[in-house]
């Protein structure tokens, strides 16, 4: 994980009450009504990526949905926890429930990756130094490729429902704020190091101090 300070900024996004099913199917037009955020790479880099991340929710969960610009994404791990996972193509998010924007991951504050071949790596806080990395959440995922007629990939969408249960949160409109963060992963074409990029700038990904701000809206 990366090591280092976070940087300050005020993000927020507001997530909408949703109005129709979601089928995980890498359809974006299912989230036309969804508020989003957008960001990238900011760097040079071989293989530049950028990010656009939508949020909805109902009264089991919330609904996330990464879209992801990324020529020819590559992934090697295939197992639950399989370690190394962050350094494959994919996207991360950091849930703080409480929004106490602490300088330890707690109990009640969770991060989920999943890389393109739907792989997931799951943690959840103990208020100590190391997470406990044996926590398995119940979040529903799907990815999806995004290529074009010739068959070639540029990109993926990643759509999660993270149960309001897991959160320990029974959610209200104009009510419920959580504190969040997401990331893209992957490594540099190049160099082959790990290289990511994340909503809130963080060099520091498990300090909720650093996190954005989620709000729930109404429909």
């Amino acid at each position: 994980m990366p090591v280092g300070e976070s940087k300050k900024k005020e993000l927020v996004i507001l997530a909408r009450r949703k109005t129709r099913q979601i089928t995980f199917e890498g359809n974006l037009e299912q989230w036309h009504q969804a508020n989003h955020v957008s960001f990238d790479d900011g760097s040079a880099l071989s293989g530049r990526r950028s990010a656009s991340v939508y949020a909805l929710w109902d009264e089991e969960n919330l609904y996330i949905a990464f879209d992801v610009d990324r020529e020819n994404p590559r992934a090697k791990v295939t197992q639950r926890d399989g370690h190394g996972l962050w350094f494959d193509d994919g996207i991360e998010f950091l849930i703080d429930a409480k929004n106490d924007k602490g300088k330890l991951f707690m109990p009640d504050d969770i991060a989920y990756h999943v890389n393109i071949l739907d792989a997931v790596f799951d943690d959840r806080g103990t208020g100590g130094p190391k997470q406990d990395v044996s926590w398995n959440g119940d979040a529903a995922h799907k990815m999806n490729l995004k290529t074009t007629k010739d068959g070639r990939v540029t990109g993926y969408i990643c759509e999660v429902a993270v149960p309001w249960e897991e959160l320990g949160i029974v959610p209200q409109e104009n009510v419920t704020v959580v504190g969040i963060d997401f990331c893209v992963n992957g490594t540099d074409d190049r160099t082959g190091e790990y290289h990511y990029f994340d909503w809130a700038g963080l060099k520091l990904f498990h300090y909720p101090d650093g996190f954005g701000e989620l709000k729930l809206a109404g429909s």
